[in-house]
């Protein structure tokens, strides 16, 4: 996967993230998928949310898509 484009991706998930977080439901949903797909590569989860989707794109860029696609789906973030 093009690392422009997983960047570009990380930049507006971890914005989206911060806009959203006082939405409780809205948060509670990123937490829920930052557990699922970030613990593979943050397994303490420790790192910050941008690196830590940076570093899933790298590793696991299948997985990557899923998540992204899924916080479509969920409204979470836009195309």
């Amino acid at each position: 996967m093009d690392m422009e484009k997983i960047t570009m991706t990380a930049q507006k998930i971890s914005f989206a993230f911060e806009d959203l977080y006082g939405d409780r439901e809205k948060r509670a949903m990123f937490d829920a998928l930052f557990n699922r797909y970030l613990a593979e590569v943050d397994p303490a989860g420790v790192m910050d949310p941008y690196d830590a989707i940076v570093s899933l794109g790298r590793a696991a860029p299948d997985e990557f898509d899923q998540m992204v696609k899924e916080m479509q789906k969920m409204k979470l973030i836009h195309d």
